[in-house]
C-alpha cells in the first residue's frame, strides 16, 4: 500500500477522487479518535485496540491486522495534510501584525478581530499541536477553494481594514511634526500593496500544494476506504461512524 505514495502525481491526477471525511479526527502518538459533535465515538489505542462508544471490541489476530492497517493508513495521511494546511499561514498573519503595528505603535482592533477570525476559520478545519493533529469533517477535494477564497478573502479584509487605523496614526504623526507625512503615506501604501500581493502568492501556492497532495493521495485514500469497509464488516457498529467516504 505504501508504494502508492511513491507513484507520480500525474498518475493519481488521472483519477477522479472526491473524498469526504465524515467525522472529525484527532491523532496523537498513541491514540486515534474519531469524534462527532465534540464526543469521541471511536478510539484506537496503539494501532491495535478498538473502542466504540467507550466499549472495547475484542479482535482476533487477523482482524487486528485489518485494524492496524487502517490505523497506519490514517497516520500516513492525515498529519501531513494538517501540517501542509497550517504551516506558513500563521507566519503570514504574524507578518501582517508586525507591519501594521510598526506604523500605528499598537495593533488596531479591526486588525486583531479580522486576524482572529482567520485563525479561527483555519483552526476549525485544521489544528496542529506539539503532540496532536486534528482535521474536521470536510471535503478533501476542495481544500484549494478554502485557501483561495475563504482564507484569502479574510486576510485581505484584515489588511484593508487596517488602512484607516494606519492613516489615523500617520495623521497624528503629521500633527506632531514627526517626519514627512507624504513620504510615510507613500511608503505605507507600497508596503501594504506588497503584503497583499505576497499573501495572494502564498495562498495560491498553498492551494496548489493541497490540490497536488489530494491528487497524490487519491489512490491511497481509496485503499484506505476499502480497508475501512473491511473493518466495518468485522465490526458493523463502525458503519455509524464512516470516516473515509470516496464518491
Amino acid at each position: 500500500m505504501l508504494l502508492l505514495l511513491c507513484c507520480s502525481t500525474q498518475l493519481f491526477a488521472q483519477e477522479q477522487c472526491d473524498v469526504q471525511l465524515g467525522h472529525g479526527l484527532i491523532i496523537t502518538e498513541d491514540v486515534i479518535r474519531i469524534v462527532d459533535k465534540g464526543q469521541t465515538r471511536v478510539q484506537i489505542n496503539n494501532d491495535n485496540q478498538l473502542f466504540i462508544k467507550g466499549r472495547w471490541k475484542i479482535l482476533d489476530e487477523k482482524e487486528s491486522q485489518v485494524l492496524m492497517q487502517y490505523s497506519k493508513g490514517l497516520r500516513d495521511t492525515v498529519p501531513e495534510l494538517v501540517s501542509l494546511a497550517t504551516d506558513g499561514v500563521n507566519l503570514g498573519l504574524t507578518a501582517i501584525e508586525q507591519v501594521v503595528t510598526g506604523y500605528t505603535g499598537k495593533e488596531p482592533a479591526v486588525l486583531k478581530d479580522q486576524l482572529q477570525y482567520v485563525e479561527r476559520a483555519l483552526m476549525d478545519r485544521f489544528k496542529k499541536g506539539d503532540d496532536f493533529f486534528y482535521i474536521a469533517p470536510q471535503s478533501l477535494s476542495k481544500l484549494d477553494d478554502f485557501f483561495e477564497k475563504e482564507i484569502s478573502g479574510k486576510i485581505h479584509s484584515a489588511v484593508h481594514g487596517s488602512l484607516g487605523a494606519i492613516l489615523v496614526a500617520l495623521g497624528d504623526a503629521f500633527e506632531s511634526n514627526e517626519g514627512n507625512i507624504e513620504d510615510r503615506i507613500s511608503d505605507m501604501g507600497d508596503r501594504m500593496d506588497l503584503i497583499a500581493k505576497e499573501i495572494d502568492r502564498s495562498l495560491l501556492r498553498k492551494a496548489a500544494q493541497m490540490e497536488k497532495k489530494a491528487a497524490e493521495y487519491c489512490g491511497y485514500l481509496k485503499l484506505l476506504d476499502e480497508t475501512e469497509t473491511q473493518l466495518q464488516q468485522i465490526v458493523p457498529e463502525l458503519l455509524d461512524f464512516d470516516l473515509v467516504q470516496v464518491k
